[in-house]
């Protein structure tokens, strides 16, 4: 769908929830490299900064994808007014949450849940760039703006220096393989509103997703890497062959969907507009809240995709 006209009269990220469309304006779209939009956060110091793409920002959720260069860090630390979750496409990402002075080290095809409120930074210690998706819900930032400066000194090593002890720090504990049922949707893998109170990052790896199957006559995999109340994250993979495209059973969310495809190309029908979009690998759909849409795979190989939803599966 063609949203030239919009992007060239009222493109416009103020408030930070009105990309690729006002909240009333919103329907389905297939956003193009070329036209998200170029930050650099944070803007004020670009000797340590990194460049951010925003693919789509909603009064739901926000989109975003960025790349740390080897070598290099943001900085100073931030946090949001809604959970993020970042899913590493390539390269490793070291984040620190430093008021507590955890690290989490992540390769490609693991994820990180960051609590509303948590600060966060990210580095890049590897030999090739790291880029990471990006998707958080309710807001990036409430209508004060950017989060304030993070109080205290970040909790960092250095010889001889005696550091304040934090309050206990548990590990998230997965369930066993055999305890990984869909009853845990809107609590995987933990309870939102425990996360935020613990403030402390949790790593997702690939062997740590939330299997279910979605469909009953057309069914497909779907592997949920965060699932709580504002926000859910998962990973979709439809295979080629079968009888026609193969195709998974119509759906419509009680949420905003952005659906990023990491391997071939998706096609995006929805049946009561009797309309559909190709999503070519490496780009973005906008899916509103509400729009019943099937996922079709008309390639010869399987196609795969990130997609975040919020609030409402």
């Amino acid at each position: 769908m063609d949203y030239g006209d919009y992007l060239k009269e009222e493109k416009s990220y103020e408030g930070y929830y009105e990309f690729p469309f006002k909240p009333e304006k919103k329907e389905p779209v297939v956003v193009k490299p070329e036209d998200r939009i170029t930050e650099i956060y944070p803007p004020d110091r670009p000797h340590t900064s990194n460049v951010v793409w925003v693919w789509a920002s909603t009064d739901l959720v926000t989109q975003t994808e960025f790349v740390l260069s080897p070598g290099a860090f943001f900085g100073p630390p931030d946090s949001h007014a809604g959970d993020e979750m970042y899913y590493v496409l390539s390269g490793t990402l070291t984040e620190i949450q430093p008021e507590l002075g955890t690290v989490i080290e992540a390769e490609a095809g693991d994820a990180i849940l960051i609590p509303k409120g948590s600060f966060h930074q990210s580095y890049n210690f590897g030999d090739e760039e790291a880029n990471i998706l990006c998707a958080i819900a309710p807001r990036m930032w409430d209508e004060s703006g950017p989060a304030p400066e993070m109080e205290g000194e970040m909790k960092l090593y250095k010889a001889g220096k005696d550091l304040e002890k934090s309050s206990d720090i548990e590990d998230v504990e997965f369930n066993q393989e055999g305890a990984r049922s869909i009853d845990r949707l809107g609590e995987w893998p933990i309870d939102g509103k425990e996360a935020r109170e613990r403030k402390a990052h949790i790593k997702i790896e690939e062997d740590q997703r939330l299997p279910v199957i979605h469909g009953e006559e057309h069914p497909m995999i779907v592997r949920f890497i965060v699932s709580n109340d504002l926000l859910h994250m998962a990973e979709l993979q439809l295979p080629s062959g079968g009888e026609g495209p193969r195709t998974s059973e119509a759906e419509s969310h009680g949420g905003d969907e952005t659906l990023y495809v990491t391997q071939g190309k998706i096609t995006v029908f929805f049946p009561d507009l009797l309309d559909a979009i190709d999503v070519p690998e490496g780009h973005v759909a906008l899916i509103p809240e509400g729009i019943e849409h099937q996922y079709q795979n008309f390639t010869d190989g399987p196609v795969r995709g990130i997609f975040s939803v919020a609030p409402d599966l």
